[in-house]
């Protein structure tokens, strides 16, 4: 009777430290968020769409921006370094002007957000970095009248959750995409416009037939 009692015990104590030990565990693992939304699948696919054209622009403002700031790490003058840095605002500028300004709105604000995704900096500290206050503001103002935040962060876990998701694919390799920033000219962007152009009255047309019919 006295083993039993004895055995019953000691059992008990292991029971205990096991759950401890086990509560101990849980404690300290990351368990993730399960996330849910109910239009999931449409959100995706829209972001998707919108990655195929911002995704590239991001991926290739980060391997400019890379190579300019190991440039100017082997640049000692301030003088030298602020010509580096205008010059590279210049072709920053050059390389995705008329790509940007052939953006939807809501691919704008989205590219806004992936240049802080990619690089760690808003667009806003991109220019100030290199350029200065003025480029800085009249930029400002330009975004401000397209509705678009130079100061725009990217929350992988937040509100961006499901741009994040898809990326993931993107990265992996689940999803066909292709990364490679197709430049645009000023001729390609006036093409561009004519086409938008056309759309929006063929779009209109449609839209007052149908009211006539109603």
């Amino acid at each position: 009777m006295l083993k039993i009692t004895i055995l019953t015990f000691l059992l008990s104590l292991t029971v205990v430290s096991l759950s401890q030990d086990d509560l101990a565990i849980a404690k300290e693992q990351d368990i993730p968020e399960m996330r849910v939304d109910r239009n999931f699948k449409w959100k995706y696919k829209r972001q998707l769409e919108l990655l195929r054209r911002t995704y590239p622009m991001a991926l290739k403002a980060k391997e400019l921006i890379d190579d300019y700031e190991n440039d100017l790490d082997g640049i000692e003058r301030k003088r030298k370094k602020k010509r580096y840095s205008k010059k590279a605002h210049k072709i920053l500028k050059e390389e995705f002007t008329f790509n940007i300004k052939d953006l939807y709105q809501s691919e704008g604000e989205l590219l806004m957000k992936l240049v802080y995704r990619e690089t760690g900096m808003t667009v806003n500290e991109v220019i100030k970095n290199y350029r200065g206050g003025f480029q800085t503001a009249m930029y400002g103002g330009i975004a401000k009248m397209f509705g678009q935040d130079l100061d725009a962060t990217y929350s992988a876990r937040g509100d961006d959750w499901i741009t994040e998701a898809v990326i993931n694919d993107i990265d992996s390799g689940t999803v066909k995409f292709d990364k490679s920033m197709r430049k645009m000219d000023k001729a390609a962007y006036k093409e561009s416009m004519k086409d938008y152009r056309a759309n929006r009255k063929k779009s209109r047309k449609k839209y007052k037939k149908k009211q006539k019919k109603n």
